[in-house]
């Protein structure tokens, strides 16, 4: 049997410390830059109600927190919810809502399309600089196997579009008590 010969591609640290990158433009400045990044914390805490807040600032491209903000288009999955919820949240904490802040209750899981409908979103909205995906359960397709390798994979598909597109994926994440 024939061997292959696998090639690592590797950088010395005197070429690379001579590259010029386009510096990161945070979508949150100082606290979301763009990539995947996860939220995890137990269920009912006000993970949801955050999320929100966060997607409403950047759409408008206000301060959050007293943290500068990256106006865009942002994407919520709000996967848990319905457009009656998410409608009677949005009263609670504005008075307006912009037309950039987009929502969807409903979604197709990792394993068929989710990625094709998250490209095609991408490219109908240039600007989109955010998604939050609200939970990461929901959108894993029904699988119980909690082992690291599968949530591996799951995240490395959200991360492949979040790197070659250049914005940010937020998952959101429920933590539950171990014994």
């Amino acid at each position: 049997m024939a061997e292959l010969e696998v090639s690592l591609s590797a950088i010395n640290a005197a070429t690379l410390m001579d590259l010029e990158f386009i510096p990161q433009e945070f979508v949150v400045r100082g606290l979301l830059p763009p990539g995947l990044s996860i939220l995890g914390g137990a269920p009912k805490i006000g993970k949801s109600w955050m999320m929100l807040e966060l997607a409403l600032r950047v759409a408008r491209g206000e301060p959050l927190w007293g943290m500068e903000t990256k106006q865009g288009t942002v994407l919520y999955l709000c996967l848990e919810d319905t457009y009656q919820r998410i409608q009677q949240r949005l009263y609670c904490i504005t008075d307006s809502a912009p037309s950039n802040l987009l929502f969807a209750c409903a979604a197709s899981t990792l394993a068929p399309d989710l990625e094709a409908e998250l490209l095609s979103c991408i490219r109908q909205h240039p600007d989109l600089s955010l998604i939050i995906i609200d939970t990461f359960q929901m959108v894993r397709g029904g699988k119980n196997d909690p082992s690291y390798g599968n949530d591996y994979d799951d995240i490395q598909k959200l991360k492949r579009i979040s790197d070659s597109q250049k914005i940010a994926i937020l998952l959101v994440h429920h933590l539950r008590k171990m014994g």
